[in-house]
């Protein structure tokens, strides 16, 4: 359970509280004319009085505004289920939308899950009619109406006729239902496009790819020079496929594939083709699960302009790369690793430019004062599955220290973690009756208390928690670090049944920081610190209700 502050914000600039009160009230109206749509008579007097309107009063850009708006707030308003209501005889709120308001000018369209066969024919074939002459002018389109790979003849027919009037996308997302047909069509049809998804198109296969490539015609298509993304994610496509991606597409930074089988033949195509030409290509992203010294080197060297690096293997030390090898990267992802050499191995190669750090279920302690003395500049911290440690006290001088680590850190993620303690246990430990009651951590200090001590700028904090930390402790840290610009901060025990273990955290430490952190918009999980059910209770209704703010609601307890 967690509590929220009221979040003040501003009031939405005079246009868009137009817009939203203008998309609002013609949602409105459609929903009452659905029962009419057989008839399309009704409909097509309000498309033919709004395009007057639009065209005579609204600028292009204002109209596109307004019709993401509508299909904005459709989206937030489908928990209602207005549809399942009125029955399956009546279409989706979006295909009556879509008749309305949709014209060729629309710069993005996301269509979303239709569960009706008839939703779906209708929706293409408007997709189709409206851009029959001119085409569209589309910069992204989304299409995720399907929602199984087995569609009908006459739905495989129309999105094929659908797609050869793209000829300007940017983006295109064909979820589920893309074949090696559809791929050639886009390849032809398509001029610029830029990102392409195939999430769970089985159909698609390394020949759709070649197709669409133009791998085996006279001259390659267009879009394999423009293509920056592709997501082949839960596809027919092997890493034959992927590398001919890769290969023939000179400005493809991102491909995103389903782990397994794939990836380490992907890799020893990608580490074979250095070895023998010293290719080089420019993905900004890769997942490596190596397990030898000779192979990571190779796929590295493969992949200069690396700027995310995720790195799962037991080595134990990194092969001779320097970090000019790895100049471009700021996010690392680490996982899986036997011990710690390999860890400072790396962030003491490229811990100076390193934004983020992930590291997950390692086989060693992790020493956060380490991370923090090699990544200086890091802004987001998540670690998993792992134990955590810091420099005894009588190490270092002082134990927070006047260079103040994680100066920069804003995001802290530490879940399923064991802290082990360091310096003197104290003499009145806290017990079940009374967790709170010790004025010192319990089994002493811990990494959680040294980065939220020396952090000066966490906004968001979602961690494990501890015995060692205290309301004392947590006043400490507040009197030292006063966490200022925090707004989220989440303290859980997950996975645990014993409903005795609880955090040492009571009302005190949560008034604390309300009144210490101004930012600060939610607290919890307060099911897991030392504060009664009654008075969660208690504090629930009162905010549910209005009557008191985060910070009034603890007062009213002292």
């Amino acid at each position: 359970m967690s509590y929220w502050r009221p979040v003040k914000l501003q009031p939405p600039r005079l246009e868009v509280a137009a817009s939203q009160c203008w998309a609002r009230a013609l949602v409105s109206v459609l929903s009452r004319r659905r029962h009419l749509f057989s008839e399309h008579s009704c409909l097509r007097l309000i498309r033919h009085r709004l395009q007057q309107y639009l065209r005579a009063l609204v600028p292009p850009s204002v109209e596109e505004t307004l019709f993401q708006a509508g299909l904005e707030m459709m989206r937030r308003e489908s928990g209602v289920d207005i549809a399942r209501m009125a029955g399956l005889a009546s279409p989706d709120m979006f295909v009556l939308y879509m008749f309305v308001l949709y014209r060729s000018n629309i710069k993005s369209l996301d269509i979303p899950a239709l569960s009706n066969h008839r939703d779906r024919v209708t929706v293409l074939d408007l997709l189709y009619n409206v851009g029959a002459q001119h085409g569209h002018q589309l910069d992204t389109i989304k299409i995720k109406m399907f929602k199984s790979v087995n569609i009908s003849i006459e739905e495989n027919y129309l999105t094929k006729r659908v797609l050869r009037g793209f000829h300007d996308l940017h983006t295109l997302v064909l979820w589920r239902v893309a074949d090696d047909a559809m791929l050639q069509i886009i390849g032809l049809t398509s001029r610029s496009l830029v990102s392409l998804d195939l999430w769970k198109c089985v159909k698609v296969t390394d020949t759709g790819l070649r197709m669409m490539l133009g791998l085996d015609g006279p001259v390659k298509t267009k879009i394999s020079s423009s293509l920056e993304k592709v997501i082949i994610k839960d596809t027919s496509v092997s890493d034959e496929g992927g590398f001919s991606l890769l290969s023939n597409c000179p400005n493809l930074y991102s491909l995103e594939f389903s782990h397994g089988t794939f990836i380490k033949q992907f890799l020893d195509r990608i580490e074979d083709n250095y070895v023998k030409t010293g290719s080089i290509f420019p993905l900004r992203s890769i997942f490596l699960p190596v397990s030898s010294q000779n192979s990571l080197y190779n796929v590295i060297k493969s992949f200069p302009r690396l700027q995310e690096l995720s790195l799962w293997t037991q080595l134990s030390h990194v092969p001779r790369l320097e970090t000019g090898d790895l100049k471009h990267v700021e996010t690392l992802k680490l996982g899986g690793l036997g011990n710690s050499s390999l860890l400072t191995d790396m962030t003491g190669i490229i811990g100076q430019q390193l934004l983020c750090l992930k590291i997950e279920t390692v086989h060693f302690d992790i020493n956060t004062d380490i991370i923090a003395y090699y990544c200086p500049n890091l802004e987001e911290l998540s670690i998993i599955n792992a134990r955590l440690c810091v420099t005894h006290p009588t190490e270092k001088t002082p134990f927070y220290p006047d260079t103040i680590m994680f100066s920069r850190l804003t995001k802290l993620y530490l879940f399923l973690v064991t802290f082990t303690p360091v310096g003197p246990a104290p003499s009145d430990p806290a017990s079940v009756c009374d967790p709170a009651r010790a004025r010192a951590p319990a089994t002493g200090l811990t990494s959680l208390h040294s980065i939220l001590a020396s952090a000066r700028s966490l906004q968001v904090v979602t961690v494990t928690g501890t015995a060692a930390l205290t309301d004392a402790c947590l006043a400490s840290i507040l009197a030292s670090n006063p966490l200022s610009l925090l707004k989220r901060l989440v303290i859980s025990l997950p996975g645990s049944h014993d409903q005795l273990l609880v955090i040492p955290l009571t009302l005190v430490s949560v008034l604390a920081l309300a009144q210490s952190c101004p930012s600060l918009q939610c607290v919890g999980d307060l099911r897991h610190w030392a504060i009664s059910p009654g008075h969660r209770r208690d504090i629930s209704s009162m905010q549910h209700c209005g009557e008191l703010s985060v910070g009034q609601c603890f007062e009213e307890f002292f």
